[in-house]
């Protein structure tokens, strides 16, 4: 059994410059320090990140790792996660290396990607996850490799609004 943790980033300013340079407000810094530190108390260790090249999920991935006390040789910036749909997800994941021996991989990501992307693979419902909201989802396999045919199924989510 693997954990794959759905973040969407955390609240970014208003912006009317080029999207992917936008960054987090006061609001969305102190946001995801609340919920990287949600994911400590209730006892998840992440192993590796997988991020958005834009500013706002590098640095809502530069506070959870920070919190969560992951090295930044455990963090991956992809292109192909701005703004990714379904699809974009799940081939970031196929990175993933088989000898690779990660347990809990984290993608921190967009609206409204993130979200389809839960509801597709487990069929939750979920309306859309807000700014800084995590889903958690259990995946049944041993190896990332297998993850398109694993059964899906979602643990839980949280918000700062919770």
């Amino acid at each position: 059994m693997k954990t794959l943790i759905i973040i969407r980033h955390a609240k970014a300013e208003q912006g009317f410059g080029k999207d992917i340079e936008r960054k987090l407000t006061d609001r969305g810094e102190r946001n995801a320090a609340k919920m990287a530190g949600r994911l400590k108390e209730k006892g998840y260790r992440i192993d590796k990140i997988f991020s958005s090249n834009s500013e706002r999920t590098m640095q809502t991935t530069r506070i959870f790792a920070d919190v969560l006390g992951i090295p930044g040789n455990h963090i991956r910036y992809f292109e192909s996660l701005y703004l990714a749909d379904v699809l974009g997800i799940t081939e970031t994941i196929e990175w993933l290396k088989e000898n690779e021996n990660i347990q809990t991989l984290a993608i921190i990501g967009h609206n409204p990607g993130v979200t389809n992307f839960v509801n597709d693979l487990t069929h939750a419902g979920i309306d859309s996850l807000p700014t800084c909201g995590v889903a958690v989802m259990e995946v049944g396999m041993d190896d990332w490799s297998h993850f398109e045919m694993a059964k899906k199924q979602l643990v839980e989510t949280f918000s700062p609004k919770d």
